[in-house]
């Protein structure tokens, strides 16, 4: 019987070692033939939307603007949802943020942590929490 594995991501693009970690440990576990829920949560709901790109002098060092580059996990949360993971939001975090009105890439769905993740708690075998 498969299981189902439920990570709660809350570290986003500036804190990328945390984010590939989960989508390589969710890949992992989809092709073992279990289940994968993601929840974003904190930073990790930046990852859920469509990059807006920013344009001019970003006073930054170009090794750093590819460190902190967002779409390098955002393809994998896509591919993740093309694999079966349900991923999901919380439109809180969205809103304090600024970023619940814009579109969401892939299969990422709203959500909320009173009715979504606690759906995702009460299915889980195995729960995680990655990030800072």
């Amino acid at each position: 019987m498969a299981k189902t594995l439920t990570i709660m991501l809350t570290s986003g693009a500036a804190e990328n070692e945390d984010a590939l970690v989960a989508v390589k440990l969710a890949k992992a576990v989809l092709a073992k033939g279990n289940k994968v829920n993601i929840y974003l949560f904190g930073n990790g709901v930046n990852l859920s939307k469509v990059e807006t790109p920013i344009t001019g002098d970003l006073h930054i060092a170009p090794n750093l603007v590819e460190h902190i580059e967002k779409n390098k996990v955002i393809k994998n949360l896509i591919e993740l949802g093309e694999m079966g993971a349900n991923i999901s939001t919380c439109h809180t975090n969205e809103h304090a943020r600024g970023i619940e009105a814009y579109p969401y890439v892939g299969n990422i769905q709203w959500g909320d942590i009173g009715g979504t993740f606690t759906k995702f708690l009460m299915t889980s075998d195995v729960f995680l929490t990655i990030g800072h």
